[in-house]
């Protein structure tokens, strides 16, 4: 896992031009950088616009129609009526506070798969997880979720209200 961050210079080809390793990427390229925690950004050759949220974007959405979506059709309604909404300032702190929840939590488990001498028959087979670490899951899972109803339900009663 590289420290440095990963310089992406984006040609009007669509090619895309790491200066970290001095050579082309591909969008798989990045999404691995990604997932393996590197820090990215995509600039414009051109015009030195920052296009990383768009290029992450891209990613996501290739993501979301290659394999099984992570979004619903709902999730995504309810996210499109957030905007131009008072809710739109409060739902992206929100979403983004537990997604960083969820990646801490993600980071704890790595760290310990690490540690464990079973660590590969451990992520094989999820249920073969220590019961503490499956309490855990349960007990952030059900707390994420009561919390996202909350929320939902504050947002669709205010949007009720206005109508």
């Amino acid at each position: 896992m590289s420290q440095e961050k990963h310089i992406i210079k984006k040609y009007p080809n669509r090619r895309l031009y790491d200066t970290v390793i001095s050579g082309y990427v591909t969008l798989e390229d990045l999404k691995e950088m990604v997932m393996n925690f590197e820090e990215i950004q995509v600039v414009d050759v051109k015009t030195g616009e920052d296009l990383t949220r768009q290029v992450l974007l891209q990613i996501l959405l290739t993501e979301e129609v290659g394999s099984t979506p992570l979004l619903s059709n709902e999730m995504l309604c309810q996210m499109i009526q957030t905007y131009g909404q008072a809710s739109h300032s409060v739902f992206a702190p929100f979403l983004e506070q537990n997604m960083k929840i969820f990646a801490d939590w993600q980071r704890q488990i790595r760290a310990q798969k690490r540690t464990l001498s079973r660590a590969n028959r451990w992520f094989a087979d999820p249920f073969s997880l220590p019961s503490n670490n499956m309490t855990y899951f349960a007990e952030w899972q059900k707390s994420l979720q009561e919390a996202a109803s909350n929320f939902w339900g504050s947002i669709n009663s205010t949007l009720k209200n206005r109508s």
